[in-house]
Parts: structure tokens; C-alpha cells; sequence
């Protein structure tokens, strides 16, 4: 693990005091969610310092989101095939947390502030850290869908990558990165997956969907809305790649 306190100065727009950078590696499902549930409740309690934290997966692990069904996830699939199924504190549709670098954030939200703005903050570091790999074309999703009829379809619900909301970063009109949100007493968890490789899309597979041409179509549905690092990049990316950029950032 890796750990280093800072000072917000640069930052003081996402952290109003100290903060500290926290690097995990690879974890478990069981591990990566009680860490950012804990240090949420420890800086709610005032008993920690807000966190930038990143993290991967292992083994790879599908994430549902506070609210979302049970069975919308294929368990036996999941254990044929060594995934593990976790539940985020945070809201959304199901992540297959596979070749990706995680991030989140926990912090306090500043009084002239809001959850929609430390939204867009945090993804404009994010971006930061990504153009570090040179001068890539990355947007923010302008509108918020209807998402009302937007989960109508059996397809379209169940994968986090198969639409983009407001802020969220975007390539070529394509989703890379999907973020979730909660917030207790003031204080904010933001974490999200930044797609490394196309491992993701065999959410499809997991899913508990009615026919194999509706998991066909959501295998489709996913893979045209969203885009990895490694395709706009052509060339395979690595966690660690990833992780020095944003120690670089913070240093």
C-alpha cells in the first residue's frame, strides 16, 4: 500500500484541508468496498483525513449498485467463472470490475459548494491525470438523459457503461469513465471505474437477461456507448501506468 498525506492548496476545490493519496493495488470485492465504506464513516466521524484513493481488482469482481436487484446478476456464471459479487454503498447499475484502475474520493463537501459540482471537479482531475498520456480529446456528457424511460429497456439497464449522465468523461461521444455517489452528514464518497481494456463488456455474459439475443444486445448496446484507454491510446495500458500518473499529479 501506498500513502502519502498532502496539503489541499492545489486541490482545495475537492479537499478544503489536508488529504491524504492512497494507493491499494489489487483487492478483493470484499476488501475494496469496506475500505471506502470505512473511511467514509471515519471522516464523517472526524476520525480520518479525506481520501484520493486508486485500486484494482483481484479477482475481478461485479459490483451492484446500494439499490439494484440480486438477480439481475447470474451467480453460478460468476462463480464458474471466479468473479465475486459485491454490493457498492453507492448507487447506479452493475460494473464488472475487470481491466480498469478504480478510483475514489471521500470528502467533505465545502459550504459554497455541491455534490453535482464535486461531480465535475473530481472528473476534471481526472482528465488532468488522463492528458498525461498526451493530448487526448476528452469531453464531459453536456445533458442528463431521461433516465426515467431510459430503464424501460431490459437491455439498457443493467450495465453502468451503456449511457453516460451529466459530467461524466467522455471520448468520441463514448463513455470512460462511470462514477457513483453517496452522501451522509456532509461528507461525500465519489468512486468510479476508468475503463483500461475491453474486459468489461463480458458483463453481458453475467447478466441475468430473458434470452441470449438480449445478451447479445447488451453486450452491443454497451461496447457502442462506452471506450477504453487502451482503444483511444491504441496500445496496451497498465494499472500501474495509470497509478503513477495520479501520484505524479499529487506530488
Amino acid at each position: 500500500m501506498l500513502k502519502k498525506i498532502l496539503k489541499s492548496d492545489k486541490f482545495k476545490h475537492i479537499f478544503e484541508e489536508e488529504f491524504e493519496f492512497v494507493n491499494t493495488g489489487f483487492s478483493d470485492g470484499k476488501f475494496n468496498m469496506e475500505f471506502d465504506s470505512q473511511r467514509f464513516e471515519q471522516v464523517i466521524n472526524k476520525k480520518d483525513l479525506p481520501m484520493f484513493r486508486v485500486y484494482g481488482w483481484k479477482p475481478w469482481a461485479v459490483s451492484l449498485g446500494a439499490n439494484q436487484k440480486e438477480t439481475d446478476i447470474n451467480a453460478d456464471e460468476c462463480q464458474k467463472r471466479n468473479i465475486d459479487i459485491v454490493r457498492r454503498p453507492t448507487g447506479g447499475r452493475a460494473v464488472l470490475h475487470a481491466n480498469e484502475i478504480t478510483y475514489s474520493v471521500i470528502t467533505k463537501i465545502p459550504f459554497n459548494s455541491s455534490a453535482s459540482i464535486l461531480y465535475r471537479d473530481i472528473h476534471l482531475l481526472i482528465i488532468e491525470v488522463l492528458r498525461k498520456f498526451g493530448e487526448i480529446d476528452l469531453d464531459f456528457e453536456k445533458s442528463q438523459p431521461d433516465f426515467n424511460n431510459y430503464y424501460k429497456s431490459e437491455v439498457s439497464s443493467l450495465s453502468c457503461f451503456a449511457s453516460s449522465a451529466r459530467y461524466e468523461i467522455e471520448f468520441d461521444g463514448k463513455k470512460l469513465v462511470g462514477s457513483a455517489q453517496k452522501i451522509s452528514d456532509g461528507v461525500l464518497l465519489q468512486h468510479g471505474s476508468i475503463l483500461l481494456g475491453n474486459a468489461y463488456e463480458l458483463i453481458s455474459e453475467l447478466a441475468n437477461v430473458s434470452s441470449r439475443e438480449l445478451q447479445d444486445r447488451l453486450r452491443e448496446f454497451t461496447l457502442s456507448h462506452s471506450i477504453t484507454l487502451e482503444q483511444i491510446l491504441n496500445r496496451t495500458i497498465t494499472f500501474e501506468e495509470v497509478a503513477e500518473k495520479f501520484w505524479l499529479t499529487f506530488s
